[in-house]
């Protein structure tokens, strides 16, 4: 049993450490990592969780060997190099900074080649069962520099995406005061039904949206958000103030991104959409699934990463996909004031009618 254990403690210890630093890292995984700049090399997101699988069982099965066979004094560095094996997903993902992951891994493989160097003499098995991970982590430390000098500073650029009609938000006659004020809609309110009615229109377009610019236009008053156009607000403010420049934001961009007479999809964004997710229908299956399983009250938004790839991205409660750096194309109001009058708590069917309420020219133009 205890030759088991030499073997088997190790490698229990790596999972566990892996475990948790996926833990840390997920949220930065799925929001932050995709919108960085990354080398033409960089492996599918299922080569990584399957690559450290390896990795760590191979790890640990080496400190088997080594305390098995070999001089204990190398467990110390054994151990040091995997606490800042560690700390690299706590600098890098955690605390999305790249330039600390880089001189993290600087050092991680230092020690990963100076444990092989030393191990190898008297245990050569411990030393090539970290054959893998070396390799593994110097392709990491290109993957790490290549994001550091690509994306200066961590700051991913932020396209501006209000058209002209959003503009309408704004007083532009006066934009020291920034008053802002409902869109003027290109539709009349009854136009959308029966898919949306004109009592669910009243209060969601005349009712939730109004007051929400009427909350937003009193808590920035005498405020530098009050010479801001919102865009700019969305992506700089937080507490009351987001919550209601957000909301307005969104809401604006959700109406006028409806439309009475539905056109056929333009074929550059038919084009995109197929590059990204497959097809226009598996899109549309992907961006359903995430409208109507988003928890509680939010938006489901179609974006655009600065490289150009579309994204699905459902965000809670007030979310905007531009704080991450995203263009946003199209969204769906999966809030139950955007549905409840007409369809009580169907939002699955919600959403279905919603698709044949898109402006589809419209999402094109903002690709």
């Amino acid at each position: 049993m205890k030759k088991i254990a030499y073997y088997v403690v190790p490698v229990l210890l790596c999972l566990i450490a892996g475990l948790v630093a996926g833990r840390l890292q997920a949220e930065s995984v799925a929001v932050w990592y995709p919108l960085l700049a990354k080398p033409a090399l960089t492996p599918p997101d299922i080569a990584f969780p399957i690559a450290w699988g390896i990795i760590y069982l191979c790890m640990g099965l080496s400190l088997g060997r080594v305390l098995r066979y070999g001089d204990k004094r190398y467990v110390t560095l054994w151990f040091l190099q995997l606490a800042v094996n560690f700390l690299w997903s706590v600098f890098f993902f955690y605390l999305r900074s790249p330039l600390a992951g880089f001189v993290d891994i600087l050092l991680l493989d230092a020690l990963v080649i100076v444990y092989i160097c030393r191990v190898r003499h008297r245990t050569p098995s411990a030393a090539w069962l970290f054959a893998p991970y070396v390799l593994w982590i110097l392709f990491a430390t290109y993957l790490n520099g290549y994001i550091l000098v690509k994306n200066p500073d961590n700051k991913i650029v932020t396209q501006n995406v209000l058209t002209t009609n959003i503009d309408t938000l704004s007083n532009s006659k006066n934009r020291q005061t920034m008053k802002h004020t409902l869109p003027q809609l290109p539709y009349k309110t009854e136009a959308l039904a029966p898919k949306m009615s004109a009592e669910t229109f009243e209060y969601h377009y005349g009712k939730h949206l109004q007051t929400y610019i009427d909350n937003l236009n009193k808590l920035i008053e005498g405020t530098p958000y009050a010479e801001m156009p919102l865009d700019e607000i969305v992506r700089k403010a937080d507490g009351g103030v987001f919550n209601n420049a957000a909301q307005t934001w969104n809401h604006t961009f959700f109406f006028l991104t409806l439309t009475p007479d539905q056109q056929p999809m333009p074929e550059k964004l038919a084009a995109a959409l197929a590059r990204d997710f497959g097809s226009v229908e598996a899109f549309r299956e992907a961006f359903t699934k995430a409208a109507v399983g988003l928890f509680g009250s939010g938006w489901t938004w179609l974006a655009q990463q600065p490289d150009g790839k579309l994204v699905i991205v459902a965000e809670s409660n007030a979310g905007n996909p531009m704080t991450r750096g995203l263009k946003p194309l199209l969204t769906v109001d999966v809030w139950e004031h955007a549905y409840y009058i007409d369809y009580r708590n169907r939002r699955a069917e919600f959403v279905k009618n919603w698709w044949d309420l898109v402006d589809w020219q419209k999402v094109a133009d903002r690709l």
